[in-house]
């Protein structure tokens, strides 16, 4: 069985968009779609208990004890009969043929992503080009470990139940670490061109930047997290060395308002990776003085 896990918080005016495009896909196995309400308050579960009727496979898990896509999918995969996971957005909306891709590719390969496509969903301007380049289309590659996104992805339950599912500590980029902690694994992530998700931007230019200063803030993070794992530790100080000169590069390729939009979510990126940097760095001092009280003879020096 399949189970299509959505996690949803107030998407009212978008998870009509997902639960159409789900109840038009061709598949002769059994399946479900279960979606992880992350405490909605604008009528999302309205919404979904409306499609309820016609769609007797879909049902809806409470999972607003804790903030963050990361723990709505978690439940939902909790309440799921499903012994393979695939993930989708409730602001999204899957292409025909994607269920089927998905499920013929899950039986060759343990962790599969699909494509995502940005034209059906939004209105093309000068600033599309832009976000396509920060979001990407499908398998995405990082010197570390390939990943793909949430929006688009699936895998055996046997691995995410292995890796204790998501981490609920990160409220962005957890399908990157969800990837590579799978792969930690020995899994080899498999990309699937035929399963297509039609993509939407999320919001406006501020919107955009205080999405990417938190991609940069969780980065830093992610990557210091995955030391245990084998992140090389030359490569994250590089990264944080060179931070400065982020700005200034782009800076230079400014040429018009979708390039200036570009260095705009680039700064955004690098303030997020030095907040992080400064958090991370007082959270030591603090452990470290805790742990210097807990000591009775640091205590007495």
């Amino acid at each position: 069985m399949l189970s299509v896990i959505i996690p949803a918080y107030n998407a009212a005016t978008t998870i009509a968009d997902q639960l159409d495009a789900l109840s038009q896909q061709v598949f002769a196995g059994p399946w479900e779609i279960v979606v992880g309400d992350n405490g909605s308050t604008d009528g999302t579960l309205d919404v979904v208990q409306r499609y309820q009727q016609t769609m007797p496979h879909l049902k809806v898990v409470d999972a607003s004890a804790r903030r963050g896509a990361a723990h709505a999918r978690n439940m939902a995969c909790a309440q799921a009969q499903g012994d393979a996971l695939l993930f989708c957005d409730a602001d999204d909306a899957v292409a025909p043929g994607w269920l089927a891709a998905m499920a013929a590719a899950l039986e060759q390969h343990d962790l599969v992503c699909g494509r995502r496509e940005m034209a059906q969903l939004n209105n093309r301007n000068e600033f599309s080009a832009a976000l396509t380049s920060i979001e990407g289309t499908g398998k995405l590659y990082h010197p570390f470990r390939p990943f793909g996104s949430a929006s688009n992805l699936a895998v055996k339950r046997v691995h995410h139940e292995a890796v204790s599912g998501f981490d609920g500590q990160f409220l962005a980029l957890q399908d990157i670490d969800y990837c590579w902690r799978i792969q930690a694994l020995g899994v080899t992530l498999h990309e699937v061109k035929d399963a297509v998700v039609n993509f939407r931007f999320r919001g406006d230019v501020r919107s955009n930047f205080r999405r990417l200063k938190k991609f940069g803030y969780y980065s830093a993070r992610l990557y210091r997290k995955h030391w245990a794992y084998g992140f090389p530790k030359g490569m994250l100080f590089k990264c944080f060395l060179s931070l400065p000169l982020v700005p200034v590069k782009f800076v230079v390729r400014v040429r018009d308002r979708p390039t200036l939009f570009l260095w705009f979510l680039n700064l955004g990126w690098s303030l997020g990776y030095w907040h992080s940097w400064l958090d991370m760095a007082k959270e030591a001092v603090v452990a470290q003085l805790g742990r210097g009280k807990a000591d009775p003879e640091l205590s007495a020096g």
